[in-house]
């Protein structure tokens, strides 16, 4: 009995990860004309023009690009900079 309960066990931790990693994956996403379009559509309307979209650029919002885009190097100020008031020292 004991042997049985060990391999059941056994079995059941050889089939969690394959379990989990059967259900990460995602489906493909396509795109037409800038639109998205779901692997149906792309059946009825016909396959031209459609291109599969990255995962990564599909779940990211626009305010997250925004963040994440490199930035060019700000320019300092040139000349004489003016200051009000008096500093303590």
């Amino acid at each position: 009995m004991k042997k049985i309960s060990l391999s059941i066990a056994a079995a059941a931790l050889l089939a969690i990860p394959a379990a989990t990693g059967a259900v990460a994956a995602e489906l493909p996403a396509y795109e037409k004309a800038g639109l998205p379009v779901s692997a149906v559509q792309v059946q009825v309307l016909g396959a031209e023009n459609v291109q599969e979209v990255s995962p990564v650029a599909a779940s990211a919002t626009p305010f997250q690009l925004s963040v994440l885009t490199p930035r060019g190097k700000i320019a300092t100020a040139q000349g004489k900079i003016e200051t009000t008031g008096r500093a303590v020292r």
